[in-house]
């Protein structure tokens, strides 16, 4: 019901399915994870700010450092908290990753493998300074916007998700875990908690896998779907 083409008309994970190439798409879709906050207009419509900006590659707009051009070295606001100053250490990160490997998900296979991190969302968070706060550093924080990212960027078969990092399980993916799904999760008895951690994020995985036992994410969109049109 709610994983269909249709949830893509108002949802930030639209604009990785504009673009063809891979690097493009990983590049499009860490852009518009991390600004998936607050109200849906909003997000859609500062993710389209920078998508117009960078033109027909973001790719190349990122190599080139033209991001420099687009965010001012101050703190006044692009979006909510997130000043310009947070845009560009972001968008350093981001540019860092494409000039080191082919692909975002080779650098992040590669990453992977040498590390001795629990999750995946943390050896993402790693690789941006640690100024960067579009991304959680924090041990404990749920990561929402980067296991949402993950969800995108891994489950397969999918209206909306695209399957592009096939060295990382889908049964191993986090719920992304936000206050709307957290409460929504609370009513429906799946889980107990006032904190939308990282500890109830992975205890929410583990209940929603005992229904989805090869893919416990596909539940995030009911979960989200309620909480947004209860």
């Amino acid at each position: 019901m709610y994983e269909s083409a249709e949830f893509l008309l108002k949802d930030p994970s639209q604009f990785m399915h504009r673009y063809e190439r891979v690097r493009e798409v990983e590049t499009v879709a860490f852009i518009a994870a991390n600004l998936a906050f607050g109200r849906r207009e909003q997000i859609l419509s500062h993710v389209e700010l920078i998508l117009s900006a960078a033109g027909a590659s973001p790719v190349d707009w990122i190599l080139s450092k033209k991001y420099d051009d687009f965010f001012p070295e101050n703190d006044y606001s692009f979006y909510r908290m997130y000043t310009n100053r947070d845009m560009r250490a972001f968008f350093d990160g981001l540019c860092a990753i494409l000039e080191q490997s082919e692909t975002i998900g080779d650098f992040f296979k590669e990453k992977w493998a040498r590390t001795d991190k629990i999750y995946l969302h943390q050896v993402i968070a790693s690789a941006f300074p640690s100024e960067c706060k579009l991304l959680p550093h924090s041990k404990d924080c749920a990561a929402k916007k980067v296991n949402m990212l993950l969800r995108w960027l891994v489950r397969t078969d999918s209206p909306v998700d695209l399957g592009l990092w096939t060295w990382f399980s889908k049964k191993d993916l986090l719920m992304p875990l936000d206050t709307h799904v957290m409460q929504q999760s609370n009513e429906l008895g799946l889980i107990c908690s006032k904190s939308a951690n990282l500890r109830t994020a992975v205890a929410l995985t583990k209940k929603v896998a005992e229904i989805f036992p090869d893919d416990p994410v596909k539940a995030d969109f009911a979960l989200f779907g309620l909480g947004v049109n209860a």
